[in-house]
C-alpha cells in the first residue's frame, strides 16, 4: 500500500492540472466618471480578483476611474473628462494608454479574455488589440482590496513582461493571449502599446467582459487526492487478505481432521 501511495504521489506531482475558472465583468451600470483609483472586486470558480484603472502617457503612470458597464470594465483617464464622448470610457489608446490592473488572491494564468470593441476614433473601425502583462507582488490581495500605487516596484516587472495581442473581432470577441504557462498574482490588460510587438494602426478601444483563468490547486487539495488513491489501492489488498483467511482456516480444519483419523487408526 505504501508503494502504491508513493506511485500515486509521483503521478499526481507530474500532472497537476490547473483549476480553470471564468470571471465575468459584464452587467454593470456605473457612471462613466468618478474618483480615480477606485477598486472593484469580482470572483468566479473560487478565485477572487480586485480590479483598478491606470493610464500611461509615455512619461507618467497615473490612476483612473474604473467603470463597470453592461459590456464590461472600462477606463476614464484624467484627459477624458467625464468619459461620455466618443466612447472614451473604454480601455483605449487614444491620448493616453488605458489599462486595467487585476490583482488576484493567488497565482493564476490568464489564457483569454472577452474584449468587446468600440469605435473611438471615427472614421476608423472599432478595434481591440490588447497589451497584456503579468508580475508578482507579495501580500497584494489577501482578504480585502489593497491599492497598488503607481510607484510600486511591480510596474517595472509588468513593463518588462508586456506583449501586444491581436484582438478577435469575430463573434464573441474572445481573444487568446500569448502568455500561456505564466502564473502570477498581478496581471494587466490594456490597449495595445508601441514597442511591445506588432499591431495595426487602428485606434483600439474595448471593454473587458470576462477572463478565463487557471490556478494551480492548493497543496492540501493534492494531499487529499493522493490519500484517496492510497485508500482505493488499499481496498483490493484488504479484500485479497480477507479471501485468503477462509482458505487458511479450511486447510487447518482438514489438517486437524486428518490427525484425529490417524489417532483412531
Amino acid at each position: 500500500m505504501r508503494k502504491l501511495a508513493l506511485i500515486s504521489a509521483a503521478l499526481l506531482a507530474g500532472a497537476a492540472p490547473a483549476h480553470a475558472a471564468t470571471i465575468i465583468f459584464t452587467g454593470g451600470s456605473s457612471a462613466t466618471s468618478g474618483t480615480a483609483g477606485n477598486i472593484r472586486t469580482f470572483s468566479g470558480g473560487g478565485i477572487s480578483v480586485q480590479a483598478s484603472a491606470f493610464s500611461y502617457n509615455s512619461a507618467t503612470l497615473g490612476t483612473g476611474w474604473l467603470g463597470d458597464y453592461s459590456s464590461g470594465l472600462g477606463v476614464t483617464d484624467g484627459s477624458e473628462g467625464n468619459g461620455g464622448s466618443n466612447n472614451s470610457h473604454t480601455i483605449d489608446n487614444v491620448g493616453q494608454y488605458n489599462l486595467v490592473l487585476l490583482v488576484f488572491d493567488r497565482a493564476v494564468k490568464i489564457s483569454s479574455a472577452v474584449l468587446t470593441p468600440f469605435q473611438i476614433a471615427a472614421p476608423a473601425a472599432a478595434d481591440n488589440d490588447a497589451w497584456v502583462s503579468y508580475g508578482t507582488l507579495a501580500g497584494a490581495f489577501t482578504s480585502t482590496p489593497t491599492p497598488v500605487a503607481p510607484g510600486s516596484g511591480v510596474w517595472a516587472t509588468l513593463n518588462t513582461n508586456g506583449t501586444n495581442n491581436a484582438g478577435n473581432l469575430g463573434a464573441g470577441n474572445l481573444t487568446t493571449f500569448s502568455t500561456a504557462g505564466h502564473f502570477a498574482n498581478v496581471w494587466v490588460i490594456g490597449a495595445a502599446r508601441p514597442g511591445f510587438g506588432a499591431f495595426d494602426a487602428n485606434a483600439d478601444g474595448f471593454k473587458l467582459g470576462a477572463i478565463t483563468v487557471a490556478a494551480i490547486p492548493e497543496p492540501a487539495t493534492w494531499a487529499l487526492t493522493i490519500a484517496g488513491f492510497a485508500v482505493v489501492g488499499a481496498a483490493p489488498a484488504a479484500q485479497a487478505g480477507a479471501a485468503r483467511r477462509p482458505r487458511l482456516s479450511a486447510l487447518k480444519r482438514r489438517g486437524s481432521a486428518a490427525a484425529r483419523e490417524s489417532v483412531r487408526g
